[in-house]
């Protein structure tokens, strides 16, 4: 039986918030590399577990845990937003974040995930869907770009 197959991927609940706390924490760990904006502040666990928490009852959020075998394998967020109206595409799509655990990388897991929360992001009526990636993240840009997704802004920042 192929790995894949053994994957569950579900809408979070309450029972997950521990991982999903953990596996954000790798997340933002592992972009800080790229970029001191993603260092974590001194409560950080408290505050994600308190925002991702609020995330769950909202009818414009999903998110998705991937379970292999009993074992946390990953988390995806994904929002809807609303444009201004001068837009025609008003409700707008935003993958926020998605992780995959060290051990899980490369199985398809990840690329689950993403297309439960496009079909979620479908089923709310939106056409267009958002997200950003950090450009020194190569092998990212690559999963994105083979998911179909394509660069169409670039953020700039700057620190003050």
């Amino acid at each position: 039986m192929r790995q894949l197959e053994r994957v569950q991927v579900r809408p979070a609940t309450l029972r997950d918030l521990p991982y999903l706390v953990e596996a954000w924490g790798e997340l933002a760990s592992y972009h800080e590399r790229f970029d001191p904006g993603f260092a974590l502040s001194r409560g950080w666990r408290q505050s994600y577990a308190a925002y991702v928490a609020s995330l769950l009852d909202r009818e414009d959020a999903c998110v998705v845990v991937a379970w292999v075998r009993g074992e946390f394998a990953g988390m995806a967020v994904g929002r809807t937003m609303l444009a201004p109206s001068f837009f025609r595409y008003r409700r707008r799509g935003y993958i926020q974040d998605v992780y995959t655990r060290e051990p899980y990388r490369r199985q398809g897991i990840a690329r689950r995930m993403v297309e439960r929360l496009e079909v979620w992001l479908r089923a709310q009526g939106v056409r267009r869907v958002e997200l950003t990636v950090a450009p020194q993240n190569p092998v990212a840009l690559a999963f994105w770009e083979g998911m179909g997704y394509r660069p169409y802004l670039q953020v700039f920042s700057k620190t003050l």
